[in-house]
């Protein structure tokens, strides 16, 4: 299994840890590679995974690739030319999620109706197998010992990283509806696995796998970011927000409306997420999809040749995109604090001609007072 990078625990590398820990309970071997480790990598070491970073030390004799992100899957196909690749995506917007033809696929995965529409658009994909599975969560027996949900004081909390303007007007809305609120994920509160404050709160905001997990773990979902509001899952949102993977991309409920959305919570909406999250979402059943897929495609051995060249331009091609739009928003920055400049310039300016017609005439004043004609003129006209 690739991914391109095992550091802080994200969407893919959740997904990752999820079906890995499933699969071997099957009795399957999983061996990660990724040229980027770090905490993710650990965890999986401390779990007994082996997690290679170097293609050269990558075993000889691997079955299936399940790839996740064109470069390390060009890293891992420098080695194993000729073992069949299932390439999974799980974004339509990084370039790192999109397939190349020349990596030889044989069958590709997608998790969610936005993700396989990109798929089935792709010339990459041409006469592959396409196949469409939902996000999986850990689902356990255990799970009847979670917390309860609150019946007087609601706890809400929000599971980002990437959160900028939604806290603050999430924040507002739970105040006014009453409802204590924490974001978990920003600079000052960050963690490692936001699972546990999770199962501490009653409402969780999030979207994506985050959501998929907070209806697994029994609590009201709120699905809402920077860029849309899906609104609480429920058994009548579920199958629209399960399509756009939980982004609130194609279900998007308006801006408007958010504390009177918050009001609506009931204590039985984690309940309805539970059950929905163990009938649709439990990593039993998708890890026996995987097995069933890996072993349609485990006789298809490609004499694919994948130049060395293939890795260098996969990552170029993704790190060129963030310095592009990095870029972007540095010129914006720029143009905005010169927007500014020149608006304190122009304010600057109009004071300084204010204190020069002041000065004039107050200059006009002490010569008219030391001028005793003017002063007798004065009163003459009085």
């Amino acid at each position: 299994m690739t991914n391109h990078a095992l550091g802080e625990r994200a969407g893919s590398e959740s997904y990752l840890e999820t079906v890995s820990a499933e699969l071997r309970r099957l009795g399957h071997e999983v061996v990660f590679f990724s040229t980027r480790c770090g905490v993710t990598a650990e965890r999986f070491r401390a779990a007994g995974f082996e997690v290679v970073d170097t293609a050269d030390r990558l075993p000889p004799d691997v079955d299936v690739i399940h790839g996740q992100h064109t470069d390390t899957v060009a890293s891992v196909r420098t080695r194993l030319p000729h073992a069949p690749l299932v390439f999974a995506m799980h974004s339509w917007v990084i370039p790192v999620e999109d397939p190349v033809a020349e990596l030889g696929a044989a069958a590709y995965l997608a998790f969610n109706d936005l993700t396989r529409a990109r798929l089935s658009a792709h010339a990459a994909t041409s006469g592959a197998e396409i196949v469409r599975l939902t996000q999986p969560v850990t689902v356990s027996y255990a799970d009847g010992i979670r917390t309860q949900l609150a019946t007087d004081s609601v706890r809400a909390v929000a599971v980002s990283r990437r959160m900028i303007a939604a806290p603050e007007r999430l924040a507002r809305a739970c105040a006014e509806a009453g409802i204590t609120f924490e974001w978990v994920g920003s600079p000052e509160r960050p963690s490692v696995d936001a699972r546990e404050e999770m199962r501490s709160a009653d409402i969780v905001f999030a979207v994506g796998r985050t959501a998929v997990e907070a209806m697994a773990a029994g609590r009201a979902t709120f699905v809402v970011d920077e860029a849309s509001l899906g609104g609480w899952v429920t058994p009548a949102s579920y199958a629209a927000l399960e399509a756009d993977g939980f982004t609130g991309h194609l279900t998007d409920t308006g801006t408007d409306g958010l504390t009177e959305l918050l009001v609506g919570y009931d204590a039985e909406l984690g309940a309805h997420a539970r059950r929905l999250a163990v009938e649709h979402h439990a990593v039993q059943h998708h890890a026996a999809a995987l097995v069933d897929l890996y072993l349609r495609v485990a006789d298809q051995s490609t004499d694919l040749v994948c130049p060395p060249a293939m890795e260098l331009l996969a990552a170029e091609r993704y790190a060129l995109e963030q310095r592009a739009v990095r870029a972007e928003w540095s010129a914006a920055e720029r143009a905005r604090e010169l927007q500014e400049v020149r608006r304190e310039l122009s304010e600057v300016t109009a004071q300084r001609d204010r204190f020069r017609r002041q000065r004039n005439r107050a200059r006009r004043a002490a010569t008219m007072s030391k001028d005793p004609s003017r002063i007798l003129g004065r009163f003459r006209r009085r």
